[in-house]
């Protein structure tokens, strides 16, 4: 399973740099009146969803931890400044992003049209798909096998929302404020038939429970996930496009998903 996951990542890398070069999303920087803030305050706020390992979750210290929490370390860094993490639901987020509670979202969050409305996205840093996660012993195959069964998901999600979309009639979809462990606990405890979450996501989480498995991998789902900064704020918008873009082509990205991988999967099995 850590083979396929260094595997997956070497895909992720090519695909995300791929996406760079088409579509240019390195932008320069005009005024610098939110990194002016931040640097007199002496810290950058962040938010997240500390559910979701492992790119944001609760280690045993009782302190964040996670792939997108060493990312927002090297931004705070890049700007001099210490780091805040704000820890709430992912549905929260982008309301406390624009009524300025935060600075920016590092949470695997997905790029999609209806978010772009409300704020803008760093270049992105990842990419993944959806899948159903379910009991081993589970005789799920297929989505049809689904109907009439209970889905969780997290609530606010592109997987939510796909569920709602696509099952609804067929499914009841359960919406959780928290995938890791509360959902996934109602998964094992037999009050849901399968869960739906991000397919790297579902990789960590399996490898390290024999009681779950993935048994579907749904197509067409394929999502690149970025830094949301307030819209207009093009000045935090570069200087988190440089950290990416230099995590990514360092190789350093791609150190810290398989040593965050590591250190969850050592720290909960």
């Amino acid at each position: 399973m850590r083979m396929k996951i260094k595997i997956i990542l070497g895909i992720i890398v090519v695909a995300i740099v791929a996406f760079l070069v088409v579509n240019n999303l390195l932008l320069s920087p005009s005024e610098k009146s939110l990194v002016e803030k931040i640097k007199e305050r002496g810290k950058i706020i962040v938010g997240t969803s500390a559910d979701w390992p492992p790119f944001e979750y609760i280690d045993s210290s009782g302190g964040y931890a996670g792939i997108d929490i060493e990312i927002a370390k090297e931004i705070a860094k890049k700007l001099g400044v210490e780091l805040e993490i704000k820890d709430m639901g992912f549905d929260s987020l982008i309301a406390a992003l624009k009524g300025g509670q935060i600075d920016i979202i590092i949470a695997d969050m997905a790029i999609t049209p209806e978010r772009e409305l409300e704020v803008d996205f760093s270049m992105p840093y990842f990419i993944d798909y959806f899948v159903f996660v379910t009991l081993s012993s589970s005789d799920v195959k297929s989505i049809e096998d689904l109907y009439g069964e209970k889905i969780g998901v997290q609530t606010g999600t592109t997987q939510e929302e796909w569920a709602n979309s696509v099952l609804a009639g067929n499914c009841t979809i359960v919406s959780y404020e928290r995938v890791f462990p509360e959902m996934v606990l109602e998964l094992k405890k037999g009050e849901l038939k399968a869960i739906l979450i991000g397919k790297f996501v579902a990789d960590v989480i399996v490898s390290m429970d024999n009681d779950l498995k993935i048994a579907i991998e749904v197509p067409e789902t394929t999502e690149y996930a970025a830094i949301a900064v307030p819209q207009g704020a093009e000045d935090l918008k570069f200087i988190v496009n440089q950290v990416i873009k230099e995590l990514l082509e360092t190789g350093k990205l791609k150190q810290i998903v398989e040593a965050e991988v590591e250190e969850f999967i050592g720290v909960k099995s």
